[in-house]
C-alpha cells in the first residue's frame, strides 16, 4: 500500500507533468509512425515512377527497332522501281558493246570476256574506266550514252538516298504515334483498374470497338505506299535537274579529286533542298506531298492495301486515321523534319565519301590523303554504282544502318513518343 500511496501521491503532484510527457510521448510516436508511412509511400511512389520510365524507355527502344526491321522490309520495294527507271547497267553494257564492235568480237579475248564470263572478277569500276580509254569515232553516240550514264548514275544514287532518308522518317513518325497511343490507352487501363473503374477508357472517341481501331490504324501503315509508288518519282525528278544543272559540263573524262567531288555533291544537295527560293515552306510542302498524298487521294491509297471488307469499316468511321494524319502531317511539316532530313542526307554523302577514300587508298597507298588524288569522273560514277547497289542489301547496308543511328532522328522520335498532351 505504501508503494501504491507513494505512486498515487507523485501522480498528483505532477499530474500536469505527466500529461505533457505522455502527450508529447505519443506525438512522438504517431508522429514517427506517420513519418514512417509517408516515406514508405514515398518510396513506393519512386519505385513506381521509376519502373513507369523503365518501361516507357524500353517501350521506346523496342519502337525503334521494330521501326529499322520496317524499314528494312521496305528498301528492296523502294529501291526496285528506282532501278527500273534509271538502268545505268544496261548504259554500261551498251558502252561495252560499242567498244567490242569497234575491236571486233573476234580481235581480242580481252574484251569477250569482260562482256561475257559471269566469273570474271572485273569490277564495274574497270569496265567504266576501260570504256573511256577506249573510246572510238563514234564520239557522238557514246558521247551521249556518257552523258546518259553520267547523268543516271549521279540520279539513282541520291534518288535512292533522299527516298530512303524520307521512309526512315516516315516510318519512325508513324511507329512512335501508334506506340505513344498504345501505352497511354494501357496506362489509362491500368489507371481505371487501379482505382476500382469498371468503364473501359479510351482515346478516341471514347468508344469500345477495338476492330474499328485495327482498321484504321492499318489503314494509317498504308500511306507509306504513296512513297513507294508515287513519292519517288518527284524525288527523283528534282534530283535529275540538279544533278544535269551541276554535272552536265564535266566530261566524264575529267579528272577529279574526292575534294573537288564533294564540293559538287555538296551543290547538288543544295539545289535539291533550294530549288527556286531560300523559304523552307516550300521545302517543308515538296516533303509533306512526297510522304502524304493530297487529301483527295488518300481513299485510293487505302484501296491499294486493305481488303473491301476493311474499307467498308474505315468508310462507316475514319475518326482514328484522320486524327493520326493530321498530326503526322503536322511533323512531316516541322522545321525538325527540316533538320532531321538534312542531317539524315548528310550522313548518306558522308558514308560515300569515305567508302570511296578507302578503294582510292587501296589503289594508291603512297598517298597520304585520298582525298588530293584525282582520278577520272567515270571512276567515281562506277563508286556510285556501287552505291546504290549497297541499298539492295538491307540489312546490311550501310547507309540505311548510319542513317538510322543520327542523333537528330532520335531525337525527334523520342519528341514524338513523349508528346503526352496529345
Amino acid at each position: 500500500m505504501t508503494i501504491f500511496s507513494t505512486l498515487s501521491s507523485f501522480f498528483r503532484r505532477n499530474r500536469k507533468k505527466v500529461i505533457i510527457s505522455s502527450s508529447i510521448i505519443a506525438i512522438i510516436y504517431f508522429g514517427i509512425g506517420f513519418l514512417k508511412q509517408k516515406f514508405i509511400d514515398y518510396q513506393l511512389k519512386l519505385a513506381e515512377e521509376r519502373f513507369s520510365r523503365e518501361q516507357i524507355r524500353r517501350r521506346f527502344e523496342q519502337t525503334q527497332k521494330d521501326s529499322l526491321y520496317t524499314i528494312y522490309a521496305l528498301v528492296p520495294v523502294l529501291a526496285s522501281p528506282i532501278f527500273d527507271s534509271l538502268p545505268v547497267e544496261e548504259i554500261t553494257k551498251a558502252l561495252q558493246a560499242r567498244r567490242l564492235d569497234k575491236k571486233g568480237l573476234g580481235g581480242s579475248g580481252i574484251g569477250a570476256s569482260t562482256i561475257g564470263d559471269d566469273n570474271s572478277s572485273t569490277t564495274t569500276e574497270q569496265q567504266q574506266h576501260q570504256v573511256v580509254d577506249g573510246e572510238t569515232s563514234e564520239k557522238k553516240t557514246k558521247n551521249e550514252l556518257w552523258s546518259d550514264l553520267k547523268s543516271q548514275s549521279l540520279t539513282r544514287f541520291l534518288t535512292l538516298l533522299y527516298s530512303n532518308a524520307l521512309l526512315i522518317l516516315f516510318t519512325r513518325l508513324q511507329l512512335n504515334i501508334l506506340a505513344r497511343r498504345e501505352y497511354l490507352e494501357d496506362a489509362l487501363k491500368v489507371a481505371a483498374t487501379k482505382h476500382g473503374f469498371n468503364e473501359r477508357i479510351d482515346l478516341v472517341d471514347n468508344t469500345n470497338n477495338e476492330s474499328l481501331f485495327y482498321v484504321n490504324e492499318q489503314a494509317y501503315l498504308s500511306f507509306s505506299w504513296w512513297l513507294l509508288n508515287r513519292g519517288w518519282i518527284q524525288i527523283r525528278e528534282r534530283v535529275k535537274s540538279a544533278v544535269d544543272e551541276v554535272f552536265e559540263e564535266i566530261n566524264p573524262r575529267a579528272e577529279l579529286s574526292l575534294d573537288d567531288f564533294a564540293i559538287l555533291l555538296s551543290k547538288t544537295q543544295q539545289i535539291i533542298e533550294s530549288p527556286n527560293t531560300n523559304n523552307s515552306n516550300n521545302e517543308l510542302d515538296f516533303i509533306s506531298s512526297v510522304l502524304l498524298p493530297p487529301e483527295n487521294l488518300e481513299t485510293f491509297v487505302v484501296q491499294q492495301t486493305l481488303d473491301e471488307e476493311n474499307i467498308e469499316t474505315l468508310s462507316k468511321d475514319n475518326t482514328i486515321l484522320r486524327t493520326l494524319i493530321d498530326e503526322t502531317k503536322n511533323y512531316v511539316q516541322s522545321s525538325s523534319s527540316l533538320i532531321v532530313l538534312s542531317s539524315l542526307i548528310n550522313v548518306g554523302i558522308t558514308t560515300l565519301l569515305n567508302n570511296i577514300a578507302l578503294t582510292l587508298s587501296s589503289r594508291d597507298p603512297s598517298q597520304e590523303s585520298p582525298n588530293e588524288i584525282k582520278v577520272k569522273l567515270a571512276i567515281l560514277l562506277a563508286n556510285i554504282t556501287k552505291a546504290s547497289n549497297d541499298f539492295k542489301n538491307g540489312t546490311r547496308s550501310d547507309y540505311i544502318n548510319n542513317m538510322d543511328k543520327v542523333t537528330e532522328l532520335d531525337e525527334l522520335s523520342a519528341s514524338v513518343y513523349s508528346n503526352f498532351e496529345i
